[in-house]
């Protein structure tokens, strides 16, 4: 992998579109009313092709993440290029969510554009203060991130195939965050250079969590009754196997056969119905694999769009389901769908992610190491936020 990946040349940047499509895909059968997803059948209940893909960006997040770590020079510089990544464009996906998309949302309902902003509780105002940190500190812990109790602001969206639920896709949010923090404290104590064997410790103890969990979800949650839990493990373990996937790149060898071998386990894992056991090394493997073999280098060069692709799906297919688009069938309500998401997502890249990475260079942290080999900050390849749903 150290002379298959080139900072400048591999299809990350396709490979994250592919991924927030497949997210919109896989939401489309929840949120249009069409019955069970595929994969979900498969899978008895447990994986979609969104949490899949879910799955992936954290891959590949931890992967780009332990890179931009081990040759940043400062945390501070490398906590700062997160920040812009994550925040601005999530703070104007509320304000849009809040002002925008829930009034007009109570209005198709109640006939009313101002009367949920005047509500002493879940309203638009305590909505946005909430979920401002994306942790989530306000009591409902990081899984209730933008699914209040009730589940949406003023309570729209009560009749939706997806009842109360204005966007769920932010869920990933505070997971990723959390892992950047994680990415952050060991690049601190320099565990990524003198100890990253200690990675691999920590997926062998995070694998073995997520295998009790998918062969006995019942025991698991009686083991462990902490909300959360669950998808911090599944999603800690996928984003540690992209980081040791980096910092043992000179090791793993990039085969076309073993590419073919790791899409044959895959197909029997979902046969025999441990899917969840085999993805995190073959699905890891196979995506990495992708990654460096396709010919599609550069293909973000004029813009990122996953991010506002994953953001912003999940209202935009509420607003189209309450206004009863999928009653014209599956593919419309997709198509129309993605048309809207991906416009909504070149508008945020454009208008606002784009100049704010353009500020990435006005802190300058004062540096807490030093690592001669640090690569030049115009050669590293933007970190994606995944994950960007679910």
């Amino acid at each position: 992998m150290a002379e298959a990946f080139n900072p400048k040349n591999n299809a990350f940047g396709f490979l994250r579109l592919v991924l927030a499509v497949l997210v919109v895909f896989s939401h489309s059968f929840a949120l249009g009313g069409f019955g069970i997803e595929p994969m979900l059948a498969l899978t008895h209940g447990r994986y979609t092709i969104g949490l899949a893909s879910v799955a992936m960006f954290f891959v590949l997040s931890g992967f780009l993440i332990a890179r931009s770590a081990a040759n940043s020079p400062s945390i501070g510089r490398f906590l700062w290029h997160r920040f812009l990544r994550i925040f601005p464009g999530y703070w104007i996906c509320l304000l849009l969510c809040a002002c925008i998309f829930a009034p007009l949302m109570a209005y198709v309902e109640t006939g009313s554009l101002t009367g949920i902003f005047l509500l002493p509780w879940n309203s638009p105002q305590s909505f946005m203060l909430n979920n401002a940190g994306v942790l989530h500190l306000n009591g409902f812990s990081v899984e209730g991130v933008v699914m209040f109790r009730p589940n949406s602001i003023g309570g729209v969206l009560r009749h939706n195939p997806v009842p109360g639920v204005l966007n769920g896709s932010l869920w990933t949010l505070p997971y990723e965050l959390g892992c950047y923090l994680a990415v952050a404290a060991a690049a601190a104590i320099a565990v990524l250079r003198r100890a990253k064997h200690f990675l691999l410790v920590l997926f062998a103890g995070l694998w073995g969590a997520h295998a009790f969990d998918c062969l006995n979800p019942e025991a698991f949650m009686r083991c462990f009754p902490y909300v959360g839990l669950k998808q911090l493990v599944m999603l800690g373990l996928y984003f540690c196997a992209g980081c040791i996937c980096f910092l043992y790149r000179g090791k793993i060898p990039v085969s076309r056969w073993l590419f073919v071998g790791a899409l044959l386990a895959l197909g029997m894992a979902l046969a025999l119905g441990v899917f969840g056991l085999v993805a995190p090394f073959a699905l890891t493997y196979a995506f990495l694999w992708l990654a460096f073999a396709l010919p599609f280098a550069r293909f973000d060069a004029r813009g990122d769009f996953s991010y506002g692709t994953y953001i912003y799906a999940f209202p935009i297919q509420q607003g189209l389901a309450l206004l009863h688009l999928p009653d014209s069938g599956f593919a419309v309500y997709f198509i129309s769908s993605l048309l809207m998401i991906l416009l909504l997502a070149f508008l945020s890249y454009r208008l606002i992610e784009a100049p704010c990475l353009r500020w990435k260079h006005l802190v300058v942290a004062v540096p807490t190491r030093r690592n001669r080999s640090a690569i030049p900050p115009s050669e590293m390849c933007p970190a994606p936020s995944a994950a960007q749903i679910s």
